[in-house]
């Protein structure tokens, strides 16, 4: 049995799993794509459990809050409530008709935490997510309200997903000036077709020490192995069905990086004896900035496939073809920090000095 290993979520005493499981597909309301029986996801449950998953994540907008209902009912039929971090997230609207369902406003704040303990069944939640920066709020008016649930012990960590880096470093820094609860972990999207990240969080979070889970891995699906992408045609050929978010727009998998991503894994794979899909992840893995890979799978197989990533450690080449074949163009102002020009600025041998391993 793959051997889970732990790490602590940023700064904090809070032990979660390298490995999260995304409970989005909990749920009936969604249609076939993201949607599974309850008695499936039942079973999903307990595999994880069984092999040392203690970090579930999920949100009140998935299948319609059906994903916090299942997920509660599944964790109180294995009493397992105690032995798990659970992160939940609010911020998207989830009633046309109410104006103010939506966004981070102290008043959705707080209602939605109240919806969401009642739909998991719980005193508690763990890990409290702002879904997305809503683009309105002031960061005051949420984080304050996330500090009051914290002192009423309604959660017990804040997190941000979604939010650009000048907005994740106004909350940490107005946090830390008010005495309110810091943001102990920041939620993206992060794989090897999707590495934006990079140039903004990665330092926050070294700088800072929020944790840093990563989202959508497997880039919805294409870089299982299932697929191929044809560039000039614009054509997808696989025996696979590739997931569709409705939150973030489509992947597109027509950028020249993703045929030059998934061909490298191929290779990889073939050499190696281990699927794309889980040589993608144990990249991810490999990243000691992360803190953990929330994975979404619709079936224990899957999960049990996904966890073998675990088993892997890759050698210094192998992550070196994956950086080098999902690499992309450094935007501005990033090539102003690079060496080359910071090289400018403190000369060459100053710079040797304060970065030993620069060539």
């Amino acid at each position: 049995m793959t051997k889970m290993t732990y790490r602590l979520l940023g700064r904090t005493g809070l032990k979660v799993s390298n490995i999260a499981l995304g409970v989005a597909t909990f749920g009936s309301q969604w249609g076939p794509r993201w949607t599974m029986p309850a008695a499936e996801a039942d079973t999903l449950l307990g595999v994880a459990l069984d092999h040392g998953i203690n970090f579930f994540d999920t949100a009140n907008v998935y299948n319609r809050g059906e994903s916090e209902t299942w997920l509660g009912q599944a964790l109180r039929r294995r009493s397992a409530r105690d032995q798990v971090v659970i992160a939940t997230k609010c911020g998207y609207r989830t009633d046309p008709r109410d104006v103010n369902s939506g966004g981070c406003s102290r008043r959705n704040v707080v209602a939605s935490v109240e919806r969401s303990l009642r739909r998991l069944g719980t005193d508690h939640i763990d890990l409290l997510y702002l879904h997305l920066w809503d683009g309105v709020t002031p960061v005051e008016e949420s984080l304050a309200a996330a500090a009051d649930l914290v002192s009423a012990g309604k959660i017990r960590y804040v997190g941000l997903s979604n939010v650009p880096g000048w907005y994740a470093g106004q909350a940490e820094a107005v946090a830390r000036w008010r005495g309110w609860p810091v943001p102990a972990a920041v939620q993206l999207n992060y794989n090897a077709l999707e590495r934006t990240i990079e140039h903004e969080f990665f330092p926050f979070t070294e700088a800072t020490g929020v944790g840093l889970v990563a989202w959508g891995p497997l880039a919805n699906g294409l870089l299982t192995g299932r697929y191929r992408v044809d560039l000039e045609e614009r054509r997808i050929t696989g025996d696979g069905r590739m997931t569709q978010t409705f939150t973030t727009g489509d992947v597109d998998p027509f950028r020249p990086v993703v045929p030059r991503v998934i061909a490298c894994l191929t290779d990889l794979a073939a050499r190696t004896g281990r699927t794309p899909g889980q040589l993608a992840l144990a990249w991810i893995l490999s990243k000691p900035e992360i803190t953990s890979v929330a994975v979404g799978v619709s079936s224990g197989d899957q999960l049990l496939e996904n966890l073998a990533a675990l088993e892997i450690s890759l050698p210094p080449e192998d992550l070196a073809r994956i950086d080098e074949a999902s690499a992309q163009p450094t935007p501005y102002p990033y090539t102003f920090l690079a060496d080359g020009i910071q090289a400018l600025v403190h000369g060459p041998e100053q710079l040797r000095a304060v970065r030993p391993t620069t060539p």
